[in-house]
C-alpha cells in the first residue's frame, strides 16, 4: 500500500509511535464534532442528517447516498436525498423510480417568494422505497442562501436529509454542511490503493479546517465514517484492512459496501433490488453514524 500516511495518522492517539492495531486497542475515538452537545441533540431529536462526499472522483457518492436514504426510508424515517453538488448530479435520475418531479431544489427553495420555500412534500421526486429526492440544476443558489439554508428548511419540514456532495470535499458549497455539527460525514472511496493513499490529504485538510484544538483525533475527523465501495467483483478487502490498521481510533468507523451487480449497471437504482448483503452494509453504516 505504500507509506504515504502523515506522521500523525501513523502515531497512536496517545502519542506512541507504533501503527499496529494491537498497539492501540483503547484508542479514544472522538464521537462529536465541534459544537455538537447534549443540548443540541435534545433540540434536534431523531436521526442525524448525513453528508456523503467522495475522497476522489468515481467514489460512489450517489449510490451511497441512495443506499443510505433508502434504508432510512425503509425504517420509516421521513427521508429526502438532496443533490449538494456544485452543478447538479444524476441523483434523481438514478433514484426516482416512482416519480421524477420537474421542480428543482432552487425552485423549491424560493417557491413562495420572499425567501420562503414551497411545501417540501409537494416538490419532491419519489422513489418506491418511500424516500423523496431533490435534484438541482447548474444555477447557483440565489441571494445569500447556502446549503445551511437548505438543511434548516429540510429539517423544519420534518425530514432527515442525506446529501450527495460529490467531489471534491473542499467544494465551496459543502463548507456550511461540514461545519454543521448536526450533519454526520460519510467519506467514500473506491476499493483502490491510490484512493486509500489520497485519503491522507483529505483527512489533513479536514483536521486543518474543522479540527478542535485538543488534538488531531478531535473534531470532524473523529466524527467521519469512511466507506470503501467495491465497484468490481472480487471482494478484495486489503484496502479496507489497510485503513483499519492506520485509522482505527482516529475516525468513527470504516465500512465496506460489497460489489452489487444492480449498482454496477449504472442505471436506475431500485432499492428493493439491492442484494441483502448490500442493504445490511448500508444499515450498519447508519447504525455507526447514529451511535
Amino acid at each position: 500500500m505504500g507509506e504515504d500516511w502523515s506522521r500523525w495518522l501513523d502515531e497512536t492517539p496517545d502519542g506512541g509511535g507504533s501503527s499496529s492495531r494491537s498497539a492501540r486497542p483503547d484508542a479514544p475515538v472522538v464521537r462529536l464534532r465541534r459544537g455538537r452537545t447534549a443540548e443540541s441533540d435534545a433540540e434536534h431529536p431523531g436521526r442525524r442528517s448525513i453528508l456523503v462526499v467522495g475522497g476522489c472522483g468515481g467514489a460512489g457518492t450517489t449510490t451511497t447516498t441512495l443506499g443510505l436514504a433508502g434504508e432510512l426510508g425503509a425504517d420509516g424515517t421521513p427521508t429526502v436525498a438532496v443533490d449538494a453538488t456544485s452543478a447538479g448530479s444524476d441523483l434523481a435520475l438514478r433514484g426516482a423510480d416512482e416519480h421524477l418531479h420537474p421542480i428543482s431544489l432552487q425552485s423549491w427553495l424560493y417557491g413562495r417568494g420572499d425567501d420562503e420555500p414551497a411545501p417540501l412534500k409537494e416538490c419532491l421526486s419519489r422513489a418506491t422505497s418511500g424516500i423523496g429526492l431533490l435534484w438541482r440544476d447548474a444555477a447557483p443558489l440565489r441571494r445569500r442562501a447556502t446549503y445551511l439554508t437548505v438543511a434548516r428548511a429540510v429539517r423544519d419540514a420534518g425530514y432527515t436529509a442525506v446529501y450527495d456532495g460529490g467531489h471534491p470535499i473542499a467544494a465551496r458549497q459543502l463548507l456550511p454542511l461540514l461545519d454543521d455539527s448536526e450533519v454526520a460525514l460519510v467519506l467514500t472511496i473506491p476499493a483502490r490503493t491510490d484512493a486509500a493513499n489520497r485519503l491522507r490529504v483529505t483527512l489533513e485538510w479536514l483536521d486543518d479546517q474543522f479540527g478542535a484544538a485538543e488534538g488531531p483525533a478531535d473534531g470532524i475527523v473523529g466524527d467521519t465514517t469512511i466507506v470503501v465501495s467495491h465497484q468490481y467483483p472480487g471482494g478484495d478487502s486489503r484496502v479496507a484492512d489497510h485503513l483499519r490498521e492506520h485509522l482505527s481510533g482516529w475516525v468513527r468507523d470504516i465500512e465496506e459496501i460489497p460489489y452489487d451487480p444492480h449498482l454496477a449497471r449504472g442505471e436506475l437504482v431500485r432499492h428493493t433490488e439491492l442484494a441483502e448483503e448490500t442493504r445490511r452494509a448500508y444499515e450498519h453504516v447508519l447504525t455507526e453514524v447514529a451511535s
